[in-house]
């Protein structure tokens, strides 16, 4: 699983990225929120995202977003956290 949710979920990033003007170069180890790249809206987004596509409840996961802060965070946290859906 771990590959696919990288792959879709590079692709979403980059697509935020790229609304935003934003066309450097995107590693999976990036830093998104901390470095400014992606803003509180791109959270909200990449929350409903994830909610939606893999039945997490972040109210239920002690989340922060520091979680969410790169495509390896958000990996991880999907393949620990996921619920068939």
């Amino acid at each position: 699983m771990s590959n696919d949710v990288r792959s879709r979920m590079r692709g979403y990033i980059r697509q935020r990225l790229d609304m935003k003007g934003d066309t450097s170069l995107l590693r999976d180890d990036d830093l998104l929120f901390s470095s400014g790249r992606l803003d509180s809206l791109d959270a909200v987004e990449i929350v409903m995202t994830i909610e939606i596509d893999h039945g997490i409840n972040f109210a239920d996961i002690n989340f922060d977003l520091t979680r969410l802060d790169s495509i390896d965070a958000i990996a991880d946290l999907i393949e620990r956290h996921a619920v068939s859906v």
